[in-house]
Formats: C-alpha cells, sequence, structure tokens
C-alpha cells in the first residue's frame, strides 16, 4: 500500500518538475532578444518633423520583410533631430538639407563616425494667398524680399524652429542664415493659416510639410505654390513637380539625408534599403527619389 501511495507521489512530482521546466523553457523563448543584424533589431529613428509620413512607409514596408527588426519613429524640429542622434536617443537621422558646417565637421571627429548618405530630393516652395497677383517669383526676388532690402509691402513668413530651412534656403537665395529677415511662425500649419488669410503674405516651407498639411486636411484652400525661375529676366518658372525637382530644374531642391553611426548593423540595413527598394516609396510621395532604377519589361 505504501508503495502505491509512494509511485503516486513520484509520478505527480514528475509531472510538476516536467510541467515548470517547459514554462521555464516557454518562458526563455519568448523573453528571447532578437540580435542586432542588418534585418532584425530593435533602433530609434529620429526624423525631421515634415519627414514623418514618408519614414512611417518606409519603416512599415522594411518591417513587413523582415519581421524581427523593429524600428520606433521619433519625430521632431530640426534642431532637435540630430542632437537626439548624438545624445544615442537614437541610431539614425533622417533630415532635409545639408547639415551646418559645425555639424558636418562634428560627424568625422567622434569616435564613432557618423555616415552621411544622400536618400531622396526635396524641395522649398513658395506659397501666396490665391488673392495675390504675382504669377512667378525669381531667385533674387526671394532674395529681396527675405533679406529686408525690398519687399513692395510683402510679409515674409518662415517657420521659427526649422533652423534647418532657414539655412538651406538661406543659401539657395545667396545669403547667410543671420541675414533672413522674415517674421516667425511657430509650425507649419500657423504658416499656412497666416498666408490662407493675409494676400500680402510670402511663406517658405519643404514640399513635403504642405504634402503632410494636405493628408491631415489641415490644408487650406485660400493658398497656392508659386512658380519659382532662377534669374529675373528668365522666361522659364517651374512648379515643384517631383519631376521638377528629380531633374533639377527647380531652383530650390534640397537634399534629404540619412545619418547613422558607422559599424551600427541595423541603421546600415536600413540605409541600405532607403538606398535600393526603398527608393519606390520615395517615389510613390512627394519627395523624389535620388536616383531612379532601370526596369526590365519582359514581353512573352
Amino acid at each position: 500500500m505504501n508503495n502505491k501511495v509512494y509511485q503516486r507521489m513520484s509520478i505527480k512530482l514528475i509531472n510538476v518538475l516536467f510541467l515548470l521546466s517547459a514554462m521555464f523553457l516557454l518562458m526563455n523563448c519568448s523573453q528571447r532578444k532578437v540580435a542586432d543584424s542588418a534585418r532584425s533589431g530593435q533602433m530609434t529613428l529620429a526624423v525631421d518633423r515634415h519627414l514623418s509620413d514618408i519614414a512611417t512607409s518606409q519603416i512599415e514596408t522594411f518591417t513587413r520583410y523582415y519581421p524581427d527588426a523593429v524600428i520606433t519613429l521619433m519625430p521632431s524640429g530640426s534642431s532637435k533631430t540630430i542632437k537626439h542622434l548624438l545624445d544615442h536617443n537614437a541610431r539614425a537621422a533622417l533630415i532635409s538639407g545639408e547639415p551646418e558646417s559645425v555639424e558636418d565637421s562634428l560627424f568625422t571627429t567622434m569616435h564613432h563616425p557618423l555616415r552621411r548618405e544622400p536618400v531622396a530630393r526635396d524641395a522649398i516652395i513658395c506659397i501666396v494667398n490665391r488673392m495675390n497677383p504675382v504669377s512667378k517669383l525669381s531667385i533674387e526676388e526671394l532674395k529681396s524680399f527675405f533679406s529686408g532690402k525690398e519687399n513692395n509691402g510683402a510679409i515674409p513668413l518662415v517657420t521659427a524652429d526649422d533652423y534647418r530651412l532657414q539655412s538651406v534656403f538661406a543659401a539657395g537665395i545667396g545669403i547667410h542664415k543671420k541675414e533672413l529677415k522674415a517674421r516667425g511662425c511657430s509650425n507649419e500649419t500657423e504658416l499656412i493659416k497666416r498666408v490662407s488669410t493675409d494676400n500680402k503674405a510670402i511663406g517658405m516651407l519643404f514640399r513635403s510639410s504642405l504634402d503632410g498639411a494636405l493628408k491631415a486636411g489641415r490644408i487650406e484652400k485660400d493658398i497656392r505654390i508659386v512658380p519659382l525661375a532662377r534669374e529675373s529676366h528668365g522666361l522659364s518658372a517651374y512648379e515643384p513637380t517631383q519631376q521638377n525637382i528629380f531633374e533639377g530644374s527647380y531652383p530650390l531642391v534640397t537634399t534629404v539625408y540619412y545619418v547613422y553611426y558607422s559599424g551600427d548593423a541595423l541603421a546600415a540595413g536600413f540605409g541600405s534599403w532607403l538606398s535600393s527598394s526603398g527608393q519606390k516609396a520615395f517615389e510613390r510621395s512627394s519627395l523624389a527619389p535620388y536616383k531612379v532604377f532601370e526596369r526590365t519589361i519582359i514581353l512573352k
């Protein structure tokens, strides 16, 4: 009798131990951290605010192909994007326009140098109220308006916290950022609203910012984009279409850069994606791709 009780207790104990072992193994498997590689791991991507939509699209497609990769987006004003990277709050960044010389020199002198790869093209556009009679503007005229030399009653506007737009735009019209004379708006939405209610306002913003406002339903019907010409007496003024941006015929084209730490496997892998397969997503957005791949059509 005692033997039978002992056997039953032993069997129960073995079953309990087996169950606990299985649960322990299952917990270990579920908590296993995927190692970093070009197609796996976790990272945060800092982006200039107006690039959030295209960055989200690129991340969704990349992680659909490579489900072991988890990329979290961190949008901010351009004054903070690179700072997030330098503070190691992010492992990569997507920015519009050339970094300033101080940033560029810092990239190369760090213990782990930052790499900067061109991945797409954007444009700085000029918007006015629909009641404004101007049909086109030249770079020289924009320089006069935004340097305070001559404005003919125009009210120049930029976004106050987008120092990269200010820097790239100033360089595009041939002045230094410190010489820029314009009223600052808190964000793109305020700038668009100001232009929609004032027929003397002239606003400068990224093409992708306007597209983002359009998708979010924040666009006003009382604004329009002004075609730009390189020269005052030139007959050709260009709209910021994707084709004109890609070909460079539009005067104020900017480059979108992907910045990441050299030697970071997942950051490098995502950058490689943006430069290759990701070009198709840029082509389907308001941005222009940095390069167009030839497509082979097989005729049967």
